[in-house]
């Protein structure tokens, strides 16, 4: 599941309906030959899959992991991490690390997380080590990316989500399941928790800038879920990811979803309720509350020589396949295409 277990109760409660890279996309002088979707598929169903879309002649291929393998992903696919040709596909409720080839989508190697952990997020540490985040482990397992095996585990916060590394840290996102307030920062030398900073109510997504700043998304808690005037509104934290400190905070209200930071132009993207806003990078300023006017599940952006793009993932109702919506920097729909059921997050392959 893409959100906190918690989020998605809530989701079921209000909606009645059954079920969130970082998603950046930044660099110059690229051609952007693909976009990937990751589709979560429905809890239990084993029904996740991949979705490949080409931008140049406007094609599209569902399942791509499956037609390349002979079987389907598994149970919620969750994440993807790029580290070299390889893409590491985290599958959330079948406790697993699919690593497939890039190009092919042929699988290399399967990890197995222990103790039906939950994996969430990857991230790349060194050339041959990196961390994923366990939802229900309260850790952090250390990857060896030489044999593609599951190492020791360094114990964080309850329910992390995301996870960011700068320089020798690594940020963790410590959601409580809406109850939890704090990032873990691990040495990524001596996999050790050297701190933890407290910020807003449920931290749940990372977003690091190439400048080192780590933006925290804090969706708010949710309280009681009769009564919604006593939930508490989402807020951003900046961090200082040299040294750990908050540079600011601010409220952006509601319940926010995925952050895409456009370095390009110095604003970020933010899922916010039933819309997009725009937050400016150095001011933290809101720009536009409804940048986009329409409500999406996830968000992506890609940078490349053809221009920047904003990519929204709308879920519908859970049950049916979705639909990916490309707008251009201006927040103008460009183009579309369907995936698969609840597509959750975008993954963008520029060279």
């Amino acid at each position: 599941m893409k959100r906190s277990v918690f989020h998605l109760l809530v989701l079921l409660l209000i909606t009645n309906l059954a079920c969130k890279s970082n998603n950046t996309g930044s660099g110059n002088e690229v051609t952007l030959n693909g976009v990937i979707v990751l589709n979560e598929g429905n809890f239990g169903r084993a029904n996740a899959s991949v979705t490949v879309y080409n931008p140049v002649d406007k094609s599209v291929l569902q399942n791509r992991y499956e037609n390349a393998n002979g079987d389907p992903i598994g149970d919620v696919l969750h994440s993807v991490t790029e580290i070299e040709d390889r893409l590491y596909l985290v599958v959330n409720n079948s406790n697993k690390i699919e690593v497939v080839d890039k190009s092919s989508f042929q699988n290399i190697a399967t990890i197995q997380i222990a103790n039906q952990a939950s994996p969430r997020q990857l991230v790349q540490v060194s050339d041959t080590k990196a961390y994923v985040t366990n939802l229900f482990g309260a850790s952090v397992s250390v990857i060896d990316l030489e044999s593609n095996t599951e190492g020791a585990t360094i114990a964080v916060g309850a329910n992390p989500e995301g996870i960011v590394v700068t320089g020798e840290r690594a940020y963790v996102a410590n959601s409580g399941f809406g109850n939890g307030n704090t990032i873990s920062i691990i040495n990524t030398t001596t996999n050790e928790v050297v701190n933890t900073l407290t910020v807003g109510d449920n931290p749940v997504s990372l977003v690091k800038q190439s400048n080192g700043r780590v933006w925290v998304v804090c969706v708010g808690a949710y309280g009681d879920l009769s009564n919604p005037d006593d939930d508490t509104p989402g807020r951003i934290f900046v961090l200082n990811g040299e040294t750990g400190s908050v540079i600011t905070n601010f409220e952006v209200g509601g319940h926010p979803g995925d952050l895409v930071l456009s370095e390009t132009d110095g604003v970020a993207y933010l899922i916010n309720g039933s819309s997009v806003m725009s937050i400016n990078m150095n001011s933290f300023e809101i720009l536009n509350s409804e940048f986009i006017n329409r409500s999406f599940y996830a968000l992506g952006l890609s940078t490349s020589d053809e221009g920047q793009f904003i990519w929204g993932a709308d879920a519908k109702n859970f049950a049916q396949a979705g639909l990916a919506i490309q707008y251009d920097a201006n927040g103008v729909k460009v183009d579309s295409f369907a995936t698969g059921i609840i597509p959750g997050s975008f993954h963008f392959d520029s060279e």
